[in-house]
């Protein structure tokens, strides 16, 4: 794990000022105050793409939905029907708008976009076959709420997701949580809470980056029951 210093300089580079940004031709317009998508992030956006994460058929939910380019990427992926969440209500209407421009208008039945403290919104019984989540497990604090929630929340973010997915039951069978987690968070820590909950972990793929970022080692997870 790297130190606090080494911590907070990778994380320098966090925008939440809002602004335009591209993803393989995706043009999305951020709002202030929501995660404008960085490095990590197209991590899990390539793993959609490029079908690392098939989602064919699935029932996704996306946690932290942010801008919206997961919603965006599962719909033209062909899944079944779509739970984007987030904790900040100017978030799900960007990553709405975002799903809107790029797909045209939501099926109500099929695509829902819910302001959620994790899956506290999801309706009881739903169950997901891919669970999404680029969590803001770094352990340090900011006195700006904004790169606190989207940056800054700690292990206990991902101790709670684990745990609700685990005593709600909100995997189907063969379902699976894919994550992005790097060396900048308790990366032992919270693999090992997910291994306590009956997780079965594998790496999907590591990247490495260049400097000033090189100490980082970023690995793409996916969780089974």
């Amino acid at each position: 794990m790297l130190s606090p210093g080494e911590i907070e300089q990778v994380n320098r580079g966090t925008k939440v000022l809002g602004g335009d940004y591209v993803y393989r031709g995706l043009e999305l317009t951020v709002p202030s105050g929501v995660l404008v998508p960085g490095g990590t992030s197209e991590v899990i956006f390539d793993a959609l793409h490029d079908g690392l994460v098939g989602v064919q058929g699935a029932s996704v939910v996306v946690m932290g939905c942010g801008a919206g380019v997961e919603p965006v990427l599962a719909r033209q992926r062909g899944a079944r029907e779509i739970y984007a969440m987030d904790i900040h209500e100017a978030s799900v209407a960007s990553s709405l708008a975002s799903f809107e421009r790029h797909t045209g208008p939501r099926d109500p039945e099929r695509h829902h976009f819910l302001v959620s403290d994790l899956f506290s919104a999801l309706p009881p019984g739903r169950r997901a076959d891919v669970i999404l989540f680029n969590p803001p497990a770094n352990p340090l604090r900011s006195d700006d709420p904004d790169l606190t929630r989207v940056n800054f929340s700690g292990s206990a973010i991902m101790v709670s997701f684990f745990d609700e997915i685990a005593s709600r039951e909100l995997l189907a069978p063969g379902g699976r949580v894919v994550t992005v987690l790097s060396n900048a968070s308790n990366l032992q820590g919270i693999t090992a809470h997910a291994l306590r909950r009956g997780f079965k972990p594998e790496l999907l793929r590591r990247k490495t980056w260049s400097a000033p970022y090189d100490k980082i080692l970023t690995h793409l997870l996916s969780f089974t029951l």
